[in-house]
């Protein structure tokens, strides 16, 4: 039984989408709804979905956000639901390799075969992500998976599947050794470099702009940048360069001293 959240702000269509959904699949069953984002992202870690179809337009916290937040997650699949024909919301959507951008009112038509592809993708990964490989060729795989990241992590459009596509393995099995390797998830890795790179960008003797650093450093938007920063370090990146200039000049003070 594939499991399906759907998250949208309004009580309608999340109402009319949790029985379509009824009628055109019994192996699938919506095992939540969510009317923003941040109970999205709560509802995602406590019920593991299969599915997610999600509004761009969500308060406090959009439904991109939220994608991008969890998209590298090979047991997951995102369909998008919106009102508006936004090219820039549909290059991010494949970016994020969601499975398809449905414009409301969604048919029962469309809405079938929508979850038809979702299942097949689904199926497809549980089928590749049993092919065993050979323990030596495991070591060889994760030096160079570990090579590249380490290469492409301030690459905005670097994700998991595009790894598993170079290396010809599932991106879950991908998923899961690198998880064996570092102790961290692939996402959580990535982020770790980007947020050193950044930390190291905030103390340049001529600073750079918020959003200079969230480009440079492969965040998509200034707004996650300093989220997932926050998250981090306890600490906004303004208030993380101010102390770390504090410390500097403390620091220099007492060389000073001494000499």
């Amino acid at each position: 039984m594939w499991k399906i959240l759907i998250c949208d702000d309004e009580a309608m269509t999340r109402r009319g989408l949790t029985k379509m959904i009824g009628h055109c699949r019994k192996d699938m069953e919506v095992v939540g709804a969510a009317a923003q984002g941040e109970e999205a992202c709560a509802m995602i870690e406590q019920l593991r979905p299969s599915i997610v179809f999600m509004d761009i337009n969500m308060p406090l916290v959009s439904g991109l956000e939220v994608i991008e937040r969890y998209h590298e997650d090979p047991r997951l699949r995102f369909v998008i639901i919106s009102g508006y024909s936004d090219f820039e919301y549909a290059q991010k959507a494949c970016r994020y390799h969601v499975v398809d951008y449905l414009l409301k009112p969604v048919t029962e038509e469309q809405l079938s075969a929508v979850l038809d592809r979702c299942a097949a993708m689904l199926q497809q990964e549980i089928t590749t992500s049993r092919i065993v490989v050979p323990q030596h060729q495991d070591r060889r795989m994760i030096t160079q998976v570990l090579q590249e990241i380490d290469r492409r992590a301030t690459d905005s459009e670097f994700s998991l599947n595009q790894l598993s596509e170079q290396f010809h393995v599932s991106a879950s099995y991908l998923s899961r050794i690198i998880k064996e390797e570092v102790n961290c998830t692939f996402s959580e890795l990535i982020n770790e470099k980007r947020l050193t790179k950044a930390r190291t960008m905030l103390l340049n003797p001529e600073p750079y702009l918020m959003w200079e650093i969230a480009e440079q450093c492969g965040f998509t938007s200034q707004h996650y940048f300093c989220r997932v920063f926050k998250n981090r370090f306890g600490l906004s990146p303004q208030q993380c360069r101010q102390m770390m200039k504090e410390e500097k000049q403390t620091s220099g003070d007492s060389r000073h001293e001494w000499s």
